[in-house]
């Protein structure tokens, strides 16, 4: 599979180096860069698309200001992409308006499109596209395997990780901790990693994306050790 991520800065470079270290050998990765700030009004957005687009069979759009979002439909056009995922970590990057009609338009292209709020709530099943589905078999909502002894997490692994990444980390530093403890530090972890979601409070959820997404990472963990907790 072929993935063209769209980057502007730390936010994206971040999730690129994680599907390239921790990602199937067979997906090839390529970088789309789009300097900013981009104009709060475009009228052609296609004015300022880069000059040389990539053919690609994914798209992942990781831009970090309204106008990226814009520009989307013109460049999975240009890279002759099949699907597109639009990960909303910031709703002043994809406003909902702009994403309802990113939707209209891509579904008007044939184009399979999520946008998932924050990024590592994505689930298999959130489409039927392959490519989407494939991506998310491996980064998306967390997933981990947990190995106790004697009342302490001495190893595991990240069966699928956050885009991120922090999930490597947080079953790292989990290592020698009680666990009865582990759940609540998962949360901490993935704070401290840090979560590149918003703090802001969404309008959706009544919380910070931050937050939500540390309810992910507490809930892997929470899972992987339900038959070591007693009730």
């Amino acid at each position: 599979m072929k993935i063209l991520a769209i980057v502007q800065g730390h936010y994206g470079e971040r999730m690129v180096e994680t599907w390239e270290r921790h990602g199937p050998k067979e997906w090839k990765i390529l970088t789309l860069r789009i300097e900013g700030p981009l104009p709060a009004m475009m009228e052609d957005p296609a004015e300022y698309l880069p000059r040389d687009i990539p053919k690609a069979d994914l798209l992942i759009s990781l831009g970090e200001e309204p106008g990226v979002a814009e520009m989307l439909p013109d460049i999975v056009k240009a890279a002759g992409a099949r699907a597109v995922i639009v990960p909303v970590d910031n709703r002043t990057w994809v406003p909902p308006g702009l994403g309802k009609q990113l939707e209209r338009t891509f579904g008007r292209m044939g184009v399979a499109a999520v946008f998932p709020v924050p990024f590592c709530s994505l689930k298999e099943d959130d489409s039927d596209d392959p490519l989407i589905k494939e991506f998310a078999r491996h980064f998306g909502i967390p997933e981990v395997e947990l190995k106790v002894e004697e009342e302490k997490v001495v190893g595991g692994k990240a069966t699928r990780s956050a885009p991120c990444g922090s999930t490597y980390f947080v079953v790292e530093e989990l290592k020698g901790t009680r666990i009865q403890d582990a759940e609540e530090r998962a949360g901490i972890l993935h704070h401290n990693y840090p979560c590149l979601a918003t703090m802001n409070v969404d309008w959706q959820f009544k919380d910070t994306l931050m937050h939500r997404a540390g309810y992910f990472a507490k809930q892997a963990v929470k899972y992987a050790l339900k038959g070591h907790l007693k009730r």
